[in-house]
């Protein structure tokens, strides 16, 4: 995929804004980390900042912007702490494990949310103070600046930034690039066990017309934003329709389904289909892509839905009043480092919105197409509007979830 292919979704994306959140299943690390080590051999590793934030961003690859000179950063001291509310398992481990070592961080605490609703509700109760670093998706990044729950970030410790591709910089969510830098981005599509289900499902109406050859073994990922993708685009209407009628005709297909429903699950939805518990699903590609390359699970099918599907983005924050500011911007700048991408992106199985990432990366990740979504494929992806201002939206998920796995 070239940034001129990315690039036409994104300015379609901010058009239309998105919205969304992730997971990351940690399987395959030691094949990564494999990867990754051949990849430095013989000294091409570039190193990551020093024990201060002043380190100039490393060496790009071919396709990634041109990266003005870091500008002189005075030393800081970091924190001997980090506390980080993310989704679960969103982090690479040996990252993690990688930047305590480097910087002295002796504590590194990981709290979860299961969604960004739920992130949202944590802080308009009053938990601030309480972390340093959060990663909501970039629809939500607006409501978080404008209730007070980030802080712009201090970009000249973060240098790193200037990696980020140019595609992913001054979108609707933050059109001067001081509040977030882009985590990654992916799809919401169908997940298939093809050794259960013979019918072909490539469209979000076929996966209403299956799902009663399926009671009980259905996942789907508890996120409004992504469950309302499946009735709305399989009806053929924008995924971010407020229209009364529309939403109406959503409600009964959503309703119709939820019988049939195993489970909302976001987090361990890749557990139920590589289990077999579940053979179809609504699902992100994290935890689903690495099933593939299982005997057991090679049956495992991720589809990108023929009638189009939402395209979406996690951002990295800092936090109001994070109590270890320095150590946030610390693990800003070596998360963004290449090399640092590349086992996220290997790890996690969402695509890198830095490219200077990909001369690190399997080829075999690169040019998977549910990972890195070819120009045809991303034609039908549509970016989404914050909705969560939609009172009938809220009303009817609130029914789905309470009909759900009752016959």
């Amino acid at each position: 995929m070239t940034d001129q292919d990315l690039d036409q979704v994104i300015r379609r994306m901010a058009q239309t804004p998105l919205s969304r959140r992730g997971f990351m299943y940690a399987g395959g690390l030691s094949a990564a980390a494999a990867f990754l080590a051949a990849c430095s051999s013989g000294g091409s590793s570039s190193p990551s900042a020093a024990a201060t934030t002043s380190a100039a961003p490393t060496s790009a690859a071919s396709e990634a912007p041109t990266a003005s000179a870091a500008p002189s950063v005075a030393a800081v001291v970091v924190e001997k702490e980090l506390f980080m509310y993310n989704w679960g398992d969103y982090v690479d481990p040996t990252n993690m494990k990688a930047f305590q070592q480097e910087f002295g961080v002796e504590k590194f605490t990981y709290d979860t949310f299961a969604s960004n609703d739920e992130m949202m509700a944590k802080f308009q109760g009053g938990a601030t103070g309480q972390w340093d670093i959060s990663a909501p998706t970039a629809n939500f990044v607006p409501a978080m600046r404008d209730q007070g729950f980030i802080q712009k970030l201090d970009l000249p410790h973060i240098p790193n930034a200037a990696l980020i591709d140019d595609t992913f910089k001054k979108q609707w969510w933050d059109p001067t690039d001081e509040w977030q830098l882009p985590k990654d981005w992916g799809t919401t599509g169908i997940t298939v066990r093809t050794k259960f289900v013979k019918e072909e499902v490539k469209t979000w109406k076929a996966f209403f017309e299956v799902a009663p050859k399926y009671t009980g073994r259905i996942v789907i990922v508890d996120s409004p934003d992504d469950v309302f993708v499946a009735p709305l685009k399989a009806l053929g209407y924008s995924l971010n329709s407020v229209d009364p009628t529309e939403l109406g005709q959503a409600r009964e297909l959503l309703l119709a389904l939820a019988p049939h429903v195993l489970a909302l699950d976001s987090d361990q939805y890749n557990t139920k289909i590589e289990t077999g518990e579940a053979v179809l699903g609504l699902t992100w590609t994290g935890g689903i892509l690495e099933l593939r390359d299982k005997p057991a699970t090679a049956d495992v099918e991720y589809l990108i839905p023929d009638d189009g599907t939402v395209f979406w983005m996690d951002t990295w924050v800092v936090l109001a009043d994070a109590p270890h500011p320095n150590a946030a911007n610390a693990f800003l700048n070596f998360i963004l480092e290449p090399h640092h991408q590349a086992l996220e992106t290997m790890t996690n199985q969402y695509a890198s919105c830095s490219s200077a990432a990909k001369e690190f990366i399997d080829p075999k990740v690169t040019s998977d197409p549910a990972l890195y979504v070819p120009a045809d494929v991303q034609a039908k992806l549509e970016g989404q509007k914050d909705n969560s201002g939609s009172k009938l939206r809220a009303s009817i998920y609130e029914e789905f979830k309470s009909k759900i796995g009752q016959a």
